[in-house]
């Protein structure tokens, strides 16, 4: 089992570039020698965002949930099957809530108009909108009815 001393591991990392981070698929110039904290172990090159990604993941399972480090590729197949298969027609009351959120913080006026006239507001409705916490309001409350 060979050692990488500290004066090798950018000309590691050169030869072992991905052509993208095999964990987030992107392209970036900003690679890292990823290792195993537990073992001490290169696993091998991944972005930068992928590596913090990774580290607060198995810092959180193994510290937060107590979990076997053998048994968190299984838990993270879990997870990924559930946010595959678990999906209901329910809004949940925080959703709303975020929903609107970004309605307000991400969409200009002209395109908080077009979404209001995508969930069936009536060109009276749009005009008694004067402003962004206006638009907010029909906006919830069209939201929730879309959903009841």
């Amino acid at each position: 089992m060979p050692y990488l001393t500290q004066a090798k591991v950018k000309e590691y990392r050169e030869a072992n570039l991905p052509t993208c981070c095999p964990i987030l698929s992107i392209k970036t110039d900003d690679w890292v020698l990823d290792h195993d904290h537990q073992t001490g172990m290169v696993r091998g090159v991944i972005s930068r965002q992928a590596n913090s990604l990774l580290g607060k993941v198995e810092n959180f399972y193994l510290g937060m949930c107590k979990g076997d480090k053998d048994f968190l590729p299984v838990t993270l197949e879990a997870m990924a099957c559930y946010l595959e298969d678990y999906k209901t027609d329910v809004l949940h009351p925080v959703g709303l809530k975020q929903l609107t959120r970004k309605f307000l913080s991400s969409l200009t006026a002209d395109e908080q108009r077009s979404e209001l006239e995508a969930l069936g507001a009536s060109k009276e409705m749009l005009e008694a909108c004067t402003n962004h916490h206006h638009r907010a309001d029909l906006f919830r409350a069209l939201t929730k009815e879309k959903y009841e």
